[in-house]
């Protein structure tokens, strides 16, 4: 393991639930499916606790305990951490994710999941992603938050996204962020296709299995990232963050995936590509980067031979960038996350897309006409937020807007 996931709230912990689903009940983890891929756990770790394979590797920070008890008995017997919101709770959070770091062989990321608007999630959830970083410098912070419903889920969703975005620009490496509105359309569409019918009772819990299933995708070792000695390190989020966010500036990341039951890697491929051009907000966006996991087949020559063809589609449709001489990166698995589930091929597509400015300019809005009106704002003042914090926000959320703008001119 070279990654440390840590929940915070309810929308985090319900998401890392499902997340720990996809990685221990995949079984991808084992020697039997990944053929040496990784090491399994043993008697022998440092720990001396590992032995049990039902070890829970994450952390898991809740302001209430129910959230977090329920959760844990749900599936894996044990837990490395369940803290919640007290005093201290900051110091315990650090040192939960000290001794996590210390039972990994190699230690590179944080994947830090999270709520955007929520109290805990983006309250708490950026007190402890700006501890993350002054802690860690040198390791890559990988934060995956959820953006509400555009048509509100609070009056201050709006304040709190502006905040939340700011902080996360700050101290992140990287971003996924996903919005509640396309994730309910992608299961939508998922679940017209997979059972020819059109669904509309699209869940929390199947929205939450959607973006658990894209996490999985992209941490979960690949053929391509495993060294030929067959040993990898599951460096998979390092090289995101590499790939995709080559500029620090410039980190929100836009993931998609579609999964048949059927060996047409283009046409996956085209599912994918039209599930992120409707992120963009009926505007016309551009792609920095963009990172393409296939899972299952992948090392047939056909696949391969489909690359080519795949890289325009992408570099056209999503319009990418003429200064980024090689926009696509491809990670190929013969081994599917999907197997036995709704179908056994992949197609995953992480893209450093333009769809931000959208999205950050609504938000910056709403945030300045409440602000300016002083809607709300005695709350944010009552609990130690000054006129300046506030400044500061909207000046970096201007930033990420101004810092896409340049980029895709």
């Amino acid at each position: 393991m070279a990654t440390v996931p840590i929940y915070v709230g309810q929308c985090g912990n319900q998401i890392g639930y499902q997340f720990d689903v996809e990685r221990f009940e995949n079984q991808l983890s084992t020697s039997e499916t990944t053929r040496g891929r990784t090491i399994t756990r043993s008697s022998n770790t440092r720990s001396g606790k590992a032995s049990d394979t039902n070890y829970r590797d994450s952390i898991m920070i809740d302001t209430e305990s129910k959230v977090i008890n329920k959760l844990a008995k749900l599936h894996l017997t044990k837990s490395s951490g369940k803290l919640r919101a007290r005093n201290p709770v900051l110091e315990k959070a650090l040192e939960s994710v000290r001794r996590q770091a210390e039972r990994c062989d190699m230690f590179n990321n944080i994947l830090l999941i999270s709520s955007l608007c929520g109290g805990t999630g983006g309250g708490l959830g950026s007190r402890i992603l700006e501890s993350l970083r002054g802690e860690f410098r040198l390791e890559h912070i990988i934060s995956c938050v959820v953006a509400p419903f555009l048509t509100g889920d609070t009056p201050l969703q709006h304040y709190n996204a502006l905040l939340s975005l700011a902080s996360l620009q700050k101290f992140s490496d990287a971003v996924l962020l996903f919005k509640n509105d396309m994730v309910s359309s992608h299961c939508h569409t998922s679940s017209s296709v997979e059972q020819g019918t059109d669904h509309t009772g699209i869940s929390y819990t199947h929205m939450n299995r959607y973006i658990a299933s894209c996490l999985a995708e992209i941490t979960t070792p690949t053929d391509t990232l495993t060294p030929s000695s067959g040993f990898g390190c599951n460096l998979e989020l390092s090289e995101l963050v590499r790939s995709v966010c080559p500029q620090p500036s410039l980190k929100f990341l836009t993931t998609n995936q579609a999964t048949r039951a059927i060996d047409d890697v283009k046409a996956l491929c085209n599912s994918v590509i039209g599930l992120t051009k409707k992120e963009s907000m009926s505007t016309k966006c551009h792609s920095l980067s963009n990172v393409a996991v296939i899972r299952g087949g992948s090392t047939s020559n056909s696949v391969y031979a489909t690359l080519p063809a795949m890289e325009q589609r992408i570099k056209k449709d999503l319009r990418a960038v003429s200064w980024n001489p090689f926009p696509v990166d491809y990670w190929l698995s013969s081994e599917c996350l999907a197997k036995g589930k709704s179908g056994n091929h992949s197609f995953t597509l992480v893209t450093n897309y333009s769809n931000i400015i959208p999205y950050a300019e609504h938000v910056w809005v709403k945030a300045k006409q409440m602000y300016t009106e002083k809607a709300y704002i005695h709350w944010y003042y009552k609990h130690g937020l000054c006129q300046d914090y506030f400044e500061e926000a909207f000046s970096t959320v201007e930033d990420i807007i101004h810092g896409y703008t340049d980029a895709v001119k």
